[in-house]
């Protein structure tokens, strides 16, 4: 009997060589941070002299170093400032949008929803020269508003696709229910559907968050003056022309992707949520 039953639990060639691949890519996945955070307690002799070797102690400066001469605050504040906004303005516009394409099926959806397509297969970089040119004749270069309305721009189209695929799980009676009983069409959207849409939001918004807070294109060819830097491209400032300080860029580098992976950290349940969501409603 104890055979038998061991036999049964055994695990198979095919389970074995799968852990197998999963143990190694957790390791390639997790060695670049687990390098990075011993590596930012080191003294940049000791980095210099051997880059995988363990700091012989824990430099607390280098960290004291990247907030105070790095004026890290100061960029921390204009990336939430940044995000905050582009991600309110998206997820309240693909909200919007995303309802209208499932309750407003005229003849022209189809071509709208082809162009979204195209526009997410569209790179950035395409786009970086009418993009700067525009900016300066609405003479917002240089400034955090010339940051966000480009970060809306490109992030739409996915963003009002995920809340198109939410909705479109949402039985139609709920709003047909509303309108019988004499709710116009905002009030239906606003009272009605938005409460139902809420995990959906919330994953729009953290996916979001994720990207702004990490995007280092549009403040590069925005953002010129250092008290309006983000935090990516203040990160550049650690690096000097003849000799850089590798630990307190490191440490720099743990800091400023300490705010994406707290938000990521606490609010996972809520994004598993949302992601599922719409395939489990009847």
């Amino acid at each position: 009997m104890s055979e038998a039953m061991r036999t049964r639990t055994a695990p198979s060639p095919g389970t074995i060589t799968v852990l197998a691949i999963l143990a190694v890519h957790l390791v390639v996945v997790l060695f670049p941070f687990v390098w990075m955070i011993y590596s930012s307690f080191k003294t940049n002799k000791e980095f210099q002299g051997s880059v995988w070797s363990l700091p012989a102690g824990l430099q607390w400066d280098n960290y004291a170093s990247a907030l105070g001469d790095g004026s890290l605050a100061l960029y921390a504040w204009n990336s939430l400032l940044v995000t905050l906004a582009s991600v309110l303005i998206t997820v309240a516009i693909s909200t919007a949008a995303g309802y209208a394409f499932i309750v407003y099926r005229t003849r022209w959806m189809p071509a709208v929803e082809l162009i979204m397509l195209v526009a997410m297969a569209i790179p950035a970089y395409i786009a970086l020269v009418p993009l700067v040119a525009i900016i300066r004749e609405m003479g917002m270069l240089d400034t955090l508003p010339g940051v966000i309305l480009p970060t809306v721009a490109f992030n739409l189209p996915i963003s009002v696709l995920i809340m198109r695929a939410f909705f479109a799980s949402v039985p139609r009676d709920l709003i047909e229910a509303a309108r019988i009983d004499g709710a116009s069409e905002f009030s239906a959207f606003l009272r009605v559907m938005v409460p139902i849409a809420r995990p959906a939001m919330f994953t729009t918004a953290i996916v979001n968050v994720i990207w702004v807070w990490n995007d280092f294109l549009f403040p590069l060819v925005v953002l010129s003056s250092p008290e309006r830097k983000t935090l990516p491209l203040g990160l550049t400032d650690f690096v000097g022309e003849r000799t850089t300080n590798y630990p307190v860029l490191l440490a720099a580098i743990l800091l400023a992707a300490l705010g994406s992976f707290l938000v990521y950290l606490v609010f996972q349940k809520q994004v598993i949520g949302g992601l599922t969501s719409g395939a489990l409603k009847q």
